[in-house]
C-alpha cells in the first residue's frame, strides 16, 4: 500500500488483542487505511506499541491526534483483552480520545461476510467470503477447563444477528442444543477442540476464518461512534463473561 495523507479529520485506532493473533487497525472518517498483524501468536505486549507506531508513522500521525479507540472488549484472552483497556483508557487520558468497546464475537462474526471492506489491496481473505449459503454461524473461544465462550448468529437480511447472546458452554451441551441443525463453526477455541464439536450438521470453517482482526472491530466501532455509543474510560471493564482462572482459584484457597 502506498503511503498516503490522512487529512484533518477523524483519525481512529482499532486493536485487538484478545485472541492469540493480535493486530491493529487505522483509518480515518469511517474509512480503514491500513491493518498489520503481530509476527506470531502471543506477541500483544512485545509489539502492540511498536505495531501502533509504525502505523501512525506510515500516516504522519502521532498518537496524540487519534480521536477515537476502537477496542476488542472480549470474551477472550483475559491477558489480551486487558492490554487493550489499559490503552483505552491510557489514550483516553492522554490524548482524550474517545472509547468504543467492540464485542469480540460480534466482531468474529463479519469474517463470513462477502461485504467488501474499503482498503486497497485487501485480499479476498481477508475482506470476507461469498457466505456460499451458509446461514448460521457460531464464534467460538477457548474459556478453559473444556468450556467455551460462544456466540450464534443467523443471516438476516444479509446481516448477522446475534441469536444466542455470548454464553460459556460445553462441546457436548453445545451439539444437544443445535442438533441436525446446519450450522459453521469459527474461532480460536477450535485449535485443539474442532473434533469435540464436528457432527453430521455442524460443520468448521477454515482456519483462515478464525482469528479476530482489528479490521472488523474498525468497521463495528465505526458503526457504534456514529450511533454515540461510546464507552467511559473510568468505568470500562473488560467483558469476561466469568472472572479470571486465578481470580477463582484465589477464592477456592481462602473461601
Amino acid at each position: 500500500m502506498k503511503k498516503s495523507a490522512i487529512t484533518n479529520q477523524i483519525l481512529a485506532l482499532a486493536l485487538e488483542t484478545t485472541g492469540r493473533i493480535g493486530s491493529v487497525a487505522l483509518g480515518c472518517d469511517g474509512t480503514l487505511s491500513d491493518e498489520k498483524t503481530f509476527s506470531a501468536p502471543l506477541r500483544h505486549s512485545a509489539e502492540l506499541f511498536d505495531t501502533t507506531t509504525e502505523l501512525l508513522k506510515k500516516f504522519n500521525k502521532k498518537a496524540n491526534q487519534t480521536s477515537r479507540i476502537y477496542i476488542s472488549i472480549g470474551p477472550g484472552s483475559f491477558t489480551g483483552i486487558r492490554i487493550s483497556v489499559a490503552v483505552a483508557k491510557m489514550m483516553a487520558l492522554a490524548a482524550q480520545s474517545k472509547i468504543v468497546a467492540v464485542n469480540t464475537s460480534d466482531a468474529m462474526a463479519l469474517n463470513v461476510d462477502p461485504a467488501p471492506l474499503n482498503i486497497k489491496k485487501m485480499n479476498k481473505e481477508r475482506c470476507g467470503v461469498d457466505d456460499g449459503g451458509i446461514r448460521k454461524i457460531a464464534t467460538v473461544i477457548d474459556a478453559k477447563r473444556e468450556q467455551f465462550f460462544i456466540a450464534v448468529f443467523e443471516k438476516n437480511n444479509g446481516l448477522w444477528q446475534k441469536v444466542l447472546p455470548d454464553c460459556m458452554i460445553k462441546a457436548e451441551e453445545f451439539k444437544e442444543k443445535f442438533d441436525g441443525e446446519p450450522i459453521w463453526l469459527l474461532g480460536e477455541g477450535l485449535l485443539y477442540y474442532a473434533k469435540k464439536f464436528e457432527t453430521d450438521n455442524i460443520k468448521i470453517l477454515d482456519k483462515e476464518y478464525w482469528s479476530p482482526r482489528a479490521s472488523n472491530v474498525f468497521r463495528l466501532g465505526t458503526q457504534m461512534a456514529a450511533e454515540g455509543k461510546f464507552s467511559d474510560p473510568v468505568s470500562l471493564v473488560p467483558f469476561y463473561i466469568r472472572r479470571p482462572e486465578a481470580e477463582e482459584n484465589w477464592e477456592k484457597k481462602t473461601g
